[in-house]
């Protein structure tokens, strides 16, 4: 037996072999489990790298709110599904990490007792390399056509969130900001809402939440910092967008400069 061998032999005798997290915790996909009401009741090391939420942190949180509100109804029906037959489900879903940057992952769920379907256990893989840009960009940017990059201003699509965190934006964004979209998509280098001028910040937040509240389009104006440095005028219009169930998958809408519209 080669030294390798009998260092391995030795190990699996040791007390350490029997430490199952410390195992569990080498993995390099997330592992997770899920209790019956879809609440999370352990989450290994590598959870804690693919969210950026630390798994003490996640203990009795609700699963449904770390996936994508688009892919949420998918996962419900993933959960029902597994709950009438108890048989292992293969899906792919959108996972948001703490910066609302989204990971594609292939996700098993399988029962972790036997004969009990619950609670139960998952694996998630990161395949998010693996996913073509086309294909990303066709889930993320559907509710828009090939159209939009004509358009002299900037269409976009965002998370409501206070940093305005873009899923899709036109090509207009570079007249607009002076940044390319690449720049801006998931705050690849700077968020849309760090280029708003730090005295309206407060009043577009509070516009914005405001329409949404009242369920109505929103019309605001305001100064927005260009990439040379200078300060624009610009006029920005859009709403919330909900999904079947109710909650919001994010704001779309038309950022104008304004001495277009006068």
């Amino acid at each position: 037996m080669t030294a390798w061998l009998q260092s391995a032999a030795d190990w699996l005798r040791s007390p350490q072999s029997l430490n199952l997290e410390t195992l569990i915790d080498s993995l390099n996909d997330a592992v997770i489990v899920i209790e019956k009401h879809n609440r999370l009741q352990y989450a290994n090391r590598h959870w804690s790298q693919l969210t950026g939420h630390a798994s003490a942190d996640c203990q009795y949180q609700p699963f449904t709110q770390f996936i994508h509100p688009e892919d949420r109804v998918n996962w419900q029906i993933a959960f029902q599904k597994f709950h009438q037959a108890c048989d292992s489900q293969l899906l792919w879903l959108r996972i948001l990490d703490k910066e609302d940057v989204v990971h594609w992952c292939e996700i098993r769920v399988q029962p972790l007792l036997p004969d009990r379907p619950y609670p139960l256990s998952a694996t998630l893989c990161d395949i998010t390399p693996q996913i073509r840009s086309d294909q990303i960009k066709e889930a993320r940017y559907r509710s828009l056509n090939r159209l939009v990059d004509r358009v002299p201003a900037m269409i976009y699509r965002s998370r409501n969130n206070i940093h305005w965190t873009m899923e899709f934006v036109s090509d207009g964004c570079r007249e607009l900001t002076g940044y390319t979209p690449e720049k801006m998509i998931n705050n690849a280098e700077l968020s849309y809402g760090s280029l708003i001028h730090d005295d309206d910040q407060e009043d577009v937040w509070c516009n914005v939440q405001k329409a949404i509240q009242d369920n109505r389009c929103f019309e605001i104006a305001y100064r927005l910092r260009h990439a040379d440095g200078h300060t624009r005028q610009v006029y920005e219009k859009g709403c919330a967008i909900y999904s079947d169930t109710g909650s919001i998958l994010g704001i779309e809408g038309v950022i104008f400069a304004l001495d277009s519209v006068l």
